[in-house]
């Protein structure tokens, strides 16, 4: 008869239960950010819906424990992480919101406990714990980059994939309960105690900047894509190699570490920073006016700056830095396992330096997207963007002065170090999973028959691709599209690559389930809410510009597509929104400038004005109507698209059930 007991504890495996918990950590962090965007602030105005952030401040449970923290209660904990990550993507509405938010209170009650546990093998289980950190993103790559985006272990019936990881490290933690080893030195006591809170709180602030560095920048590559404009295979194979190369070398060599001194790590740490930095403010740079939008309307529009390939050298810099997050991780847990704090001093760490702190840096990057929806404070941060990069940065940085010469000794941990055939064997399959994926869901666009008489375009604001009532929906807006089968497509609220979107892509989404080419338009970094262009014939010269913006960065995307030798369209996707009757005036005179000179023009978007209104009148002065072209009399919407004279209109649809909080337009111009 198998003796269960045994063989769940002499299989127990550390780096898988942190692999898997750090996974899901990072997954329900994301789910958690996105929701909260999306019912609290998506809607114009702050919703009590952000009270979910205290969800983060959940540390301060541990105040309870004036002793220590049994393997008991960290199992409970646990499992909490576990089950209510299983759950919550079978939800919708305000329970995933709050399922979600308790997976990640359970993460951050439980990971701060673990350090407080006696066990003396601290060097072997600060690599075990970088390891599995460095593998989790890996995991996050892999199930993003072969579902376009979406992370595929929570997607549909894939989700039998979470499953399957959730039952493992379930297993994983009855062999911690059942293993509960607790060798305390006596010394090790006694540092505890004497350890300042200070240098527990610095120590955390590391800890934590490590996982918002790797949230905000690698779990998902696309978002790095979006802000360079660079090639999205490409990053993914980068990010991935460089955290494969940091896997391998810790789980064969981790002795190599040992040539790195303190300075070493100031300066690859103070580098990696400033790479970081500059990839996102290079990409913000706009066109004389360096990194700030100017306030006069008279200096608009403003064209985009073209990428060069100058402005990738810190993108590769950053790849090719970014293993030293990991080995920071390792270093500061093994600092914080020697110090072994009392449950009440971790917990006010982690309250503060990781709770409240995540609080601030997730507003450092919501409020550059939204700086006119909370004034004064929002404002402030217009065109800041990259502060909340530089600022986790610093503080992976600073807490290296705290670390003791024998940290730096990795000899015991080579030796520690088990399953290594079995990793590296999970390390190949991955890459392989992952290489293949990138590839088999990159869009291959065919070209439909030249012979076509007719053309099908659609203009259609998806809403940063949730419904009416906040759901993410994908794939409600996808099949709409499909249902119409467009040659072209205007997105307007397409601006999803960042953690109000959850790090996924919904142009790159579409683009790769329709095969069809793709011009996101504006990089992220500047902080539109996006506007895109999506056609089965192929696009050129394409552009954005901004307009004069009064609480919200303001683009339009411009691009040239070829229908044949001899026939092409001037395409532009634009989103026009300010306050003021000025103000709106100023921006579709702007807007409308850059088609002057141009044939067969195609303008759609949601314009945020309806028939007969002073910014309509412009426009159909300059433009026509298609709506009225086919129908007669002007449809009371804020949804058009117009076209240049001699363009004919064969049939004009609203779609009123949108999947979307718009109606999606779509209209058949004859050829």
């Amino acid at each position: 008869m198998i003796d269960f007991k045994n063989l769940i504890k002499n299989n127990y495996s550390e780096f898988i239960l942190f692999s898997v918990i750090f996974l899901f950590f990072i997954q329900m962090l994301s789910d958690l950010a996105e929701r909260i965007f999306d019912y609290a602030i998506l809607g114009l105005k702050p919703t009590l819906h952000i009270l979910a952030l205290l969800f983060l401040l959940s540390s301060v449970g541990l105040f309870f424990f004036r002793k220590e923290i049994s393997d008991k209660t960290l199992f409970i904990v646990g499992e909490l992480i576990i089950i209510t990550r299983l759950i919550e993507p079978l939800l919708k509405g305000e329970a995933l919101l709050i399922l979600a938010g308790l997976s990640v209170s359970s993460f951050l009650i439980f990971f701060p406990a673990y350090f407080t546990r006696g066990k003396n093998k601290e060097q072997q289980t600060g690599v075990t714990l970088g390891i599995s950190l460095a593998l989790a993103v890996v995991l996050s790559l892999l199930f993003r980059t072969i579902n376009s985006t979406l992370d595929v272990s929570i997607y549909r019936w894939f989700q039998i994939i979470g499953w399957i990881l959730g039952i493992v490290a379930s297993f994983m933690l009855v062999g911690m309960l059942l293993k509960s080893e607790k060798v305390v030195q006596k010394e090790s006591l006694e540092e505890g105690k004497t350890a300042s809170f200070g240098r527990i709180l610095l120590l955390t602030l590391g800890l934590s900047s490590v996982f918002i560095i790797v949230w905000f920048t690698f779990m998902s590559p696309t978002v790095i894509s979006r802000w360079t404009e660079g090639n999205y295979i490409g990053i993914v194979l980068g990010v991935l190699v460089m955290i494969i190369l940091f896997i391998i070398v810790m789980v064969l060599k981790p002795n190599l570490l040992n040539e790195i001194k303190s300075w070493m790590l100031w300066v690859w740490n103070g580098l990696f920073t400033l790479s970081l930095t500059l990839t996102v403010l290079v990409h913000q740079i706009i066109p004389t006016y360096g990194i700030f939008f100017p306030d006069n309307h008279t200096l608009y529009p403003i064209i985009a700056a073209s990428t060069t390939s100058a402005h990738q050298i810190p993108l590769i810099l950053m790849i090719l830095l970014s293993p030293i997050i990991y080995i920071d991780f390792i270093l500061l847990s093994i600092e914080l396992l020697r110090i072994k704090p009392k449950p009440a001093k971790v917990g006010g760490s982690f309250a503060l330096g990781a709770g409240l702190y995540a609080i601030i840096v997730i507003f450092l990057q919501v409020f550059p997207n939204v700086w006119g929806y909370m004034p004064p404070i929002s404002t402030l941060f217009r065109d800041m963007y990259w502060l909340a990069f530089l600022i986790p940065g610093l503080f992976v940085t600073i807490p290296v002065f705290l670390f003791k010469k024998s940290t730096l000794s990795f000899e015991k941990a080579a030796k520690d170090i088990k399953s290594k055939s079995i990793i590296l064997t999970i390390l190949g399959l991955i890459f392989l999973g992952t290489f293949v994926g990138a590839f088999v869901t990159a869009p291959h666009p065919v070209e439909p028959d030249e012979g076509k008489t007719s053309l099908i375009i659609m203009s259609y604001n998806i809403r940063l691709g949730v419904n009416l009532t906040g759901e993410k929906n994908y794939d409600g807006q996808l099949e709409l599209i499909r249902s119409v089968d467009p040659d072209i497509i205007c997105l307007q609220e397409s601006d999803t690559a960042r953690i109000g979107g959850g790090n996924s892509d919904v142009v790159r989404y579409l683009a790769d389930k329709l095969n069809m080419y793709s011009y996101r338009g504006a990089k992220t970094v500047t902080n539109t809410y996006g506007t895109a262009i999506l056609s089965k014939y192929p696009i050129s010269n394409a552009k954005a510009f901004f307009v004069y913006s009064t609480h919200q960065q303001i683009s339009t995307t411009q691009a040239q597509i070829t229908f044949n030798s001899t026939l092409s369209f001037n395409v532009f996707s634009s989103h026009p929104a300010a306050r003021g009757d000025e103000a709106k005036r100023y921006q579709i005179e702007e807007i409308l400038s850059q088609t002057s000179g141009l044939d067969n023009v195609i303008f759609g978007g949601d314009f945020n004005f309806r028939p007969n209104s002073e910014s309509y009148n412009i426009t159909v002065g300059v433009l026509e109507d298609s709506w009225v072209q086919k129908w007669g009399t002007a449809a009371d919407r804020i949804d058009h698209i117009f076209l240049s004279s001699g363009i004919t209109v064969l049939d004009a649809v609203y779609i009123e059930r949108g999947q979307s909080d718009h109606p999606a337009y779509w209209i058949e111009i004859q050829l």
